[in-house]
């Protein structure tokens, strides 16, 4: 099997080779991570879902890696990771387990609905502009 760069490519861009586009096609793909970090969480599995989170550049993931140093007592870094994500540092780990959860419940919803509505409404095909004359 090739490992090389293209093959990685070739994996990542037949991933997004189906009814969604790209950029919803990334968003899942995010969603799948944040879900398995959270689940992880949850079964006190730390080391797992830091290991899922910790290559992620997105809100929800620095909110998710606050927790998780949160949980493990090591406040300082907590903190740091709270504030690149935007929010209070201070709930309960318990509420926190549980918003993450709605935030990727509505993300779900959302992406379903956006979905729905793209398939529902296909274009008809495009029109050849000029005369419909036979040449005979």
């Amino acid at each position: 099997m090739n490992s090389g760069i293209g093959s990685r490519f070739f994996a990542t861009a037949s991933r997004c080779d189906d009814d969604r586009d790209s950029s919803t096609a990334f968003m899942t793909r995010s969603a799948d991570k944040h879900r398995k970090a959270l689940s992880h969480l949850r079964k006190s599995e730390w080391d797992k879902a830091h290991a899922i989170v910790m290559g992620m550049r997105d809100k929800l993931a620095f909110r998710i890696h606050g927790l998780l140093h949160r949980i493990e007592g090591d406040l300082d870094n907590a903190r740091y990771w709270y504030d690149r994500a935007g929010v209070p540092f201070g709930k309960s780990a318990a509420s926190e387990i549980e918003e993450i959860a709605a935030v990727l419940e509505r993300r779900a919803s959302a992406t379903r609905a956006s979905a729905a509505t793209r398939t529902g409404t296909r274009r008809s095909p495009r029109r050849r502009s000029g005369s419909r004359r036979s040449r005979a």
